[in-house]
């Protein structure tokens, strides 16, 4: 069965049973739910990856041991979500845990067991398509990659942002520059294995609350936003969520409303936007037109028309002036 979905649905449907779900391509790589395939990495029972496929998934229910026996030999970075993950290959054995990474230079036989892991996500990038110093390991490099390196945190960022539909890659080039940009972060971390941070790192609520606010805006046109779809799509309780809010000094229904109402001034002082306002309330997730007018005079003291006439008038004063240095004296 394949379907077409709003890209930041496909989240949402990670933890979902039941039938296959696919995201149709159009032209670019779109995320695509995958479950009770066989062929799944580490057997799971559902995964999350782009169509056409870049090499990056998200795994759920891994099973407890797996053998890489595919048909391509390939270079793998694992990363346990939470748990143990341990790889053995050619008489040698390594670990890691929850956010660690395990890069295993060649999977084929390689043979994987998990202890308590619930999501494994995965970069995988075949041999024959190796550059540069990923290009130079041996068959039987492992390594194991500390969760507080900065570039498997911007890898797993960027990747967590490609498989969510955040950072789109609507074309096809933009696609293969995506696989790119992936294996350059690679390379980053196998050639600077002690690479440290320049700066104070973000902690891990301060990164939870930015995925949080990164979900809210990409689905802040849509009036069924909420709580729960966001809690959904970010695999987080709705308590979770309330209480990071309140750590920031507001409320998860109070950001959204304020960043609708920004969203909402934006387009009506914007110039080349003529829609009625009753449109653009409704293009930013309002629902309600009069609920919209009264929330943003209280938020900027006036109503969407008397915004939407200063600027008007704002951008008659420099052509009044205007005329009135072309005029001749007289």
């Amino acid at each position: 069965m394949t379907k077409r979905m709003d890209p930041t649905e496909a989240a949402a449907l990670m933890a979902r049973e039941g039938t296959p779900i696919r995201a149709a391509p159009a032209g670019g790589a779109l995320p695509q739910v995958i479950t009770g395939a066989e062929a799944l990495p580490f057997r799971g029972r559902t995964a999350i990856r782009l169509e056409p496929d870049l090499g990056i998934a998200s795994v759920f229910g891994p099973s407890r041991t797996w053998c890489d026996e595919g048909p391509a030999e390939r270079l793998l970075l694992v990363r346990p979500a939470v748990g143990r993950l341990q790889v053995t290959q050619g008489g040698r054995t390594l670990a890691c845990c929850s956010r660690d990474a395990l890069l295993v230079a060649a999977s084929r036989g390689a043979v994987f067991a998990a202890t308590a892991v619930e999501r494994i996500d995965i970069l995988a990038i075949e041999r024959r398509q190796l550059a540069g110093p990923l290009a130079t390991l041996e068959s039987g490099f492992l390594r194991r990659i500390g969760r507080d390196h900065p570039g498997l945190q911007t890898l797993t960022a960027y990747a967590a942002g490609l498989l969510r539909g955040l950072i789109p890659a609507a074309t096809a080039g933009l696609a293969e520059l995506a696989r790119a940009h992936l294996a350059e972060l690679l390379a980053v971390i196998v050639r600077e294995p002690d690479l440290q941070a320049n700066g104070p790192v973000p902690s891990r609520r301060d990164q939870r609350i930015q995925a949080l606010k990164a979900e809210v805006e990409q689905r802040l046109g849509s009036p069924d936003l909420s709580l729960d779809t966001v809690a959904r799509a970010q695999r987080i309780s709705s308590r979770q969520i309330q209480a990071l809010f309140q750590a920031e000094g507001e409320t998860f229904s109070g950001f959204v409303l304020t960043r609708r109402l920004d969203r909402a001034m934006q387009r009506l002082t914007d110039g080349d936007d003529a829609r009625p306002v009753g449109a653009i309330a409704f293009d930013v997730g309002f629902g309600d037109l009069s609920y919209f007018n009264r929330t943003f005079r209280r938020r900027f003291g006036l109503t969407p028309s008397q915004a939407r006439r200063l600027l008007r008038r704002a951008d008659r004063v420099p052509a009044v002036a205007a005329e009135r240095v072309r005029a001749p004296d007289g």
